[in-house]
């Protein structure tokens, strides 16, 4: 796993944004997460957590299948 942070640089080019609030936006609307940032608003996240939130987004990982639902019965009273 790569722990290394995602560079200011590589967001720009990641997300195509270069203000930190349209980043933060852009994560929130690709992935439906809420990112860490630091005090003056940069994302932190490091490539390892960018490529897992990829590679489920593609569906490519095995956790991101659905699971498997429980046999369902009726419950009905006898009138």
């Amino acid at each position: 796993m790569n722990s290394r942070l995602i560079s200011d640089a590589d967001l720009v080019e990641i997300t195509g944004k270069k203000r930190c609030s349209t980043q933060v936006a852009w994560f929130k609307q690709q992935f439906g997460i809420d990112v860490v940032t630091r005090a003056n608003g940069h994302i932190i996240m490091t490539w390892a957590t960018f490529e897992a939130l990829s590679a489920k987004k593609a569906g490519v990982l095995p956790s991101s299948a659905p699971p498997a639902r429980p046999a369902l019965h009726s419950v009905r009273r006898a009138a």
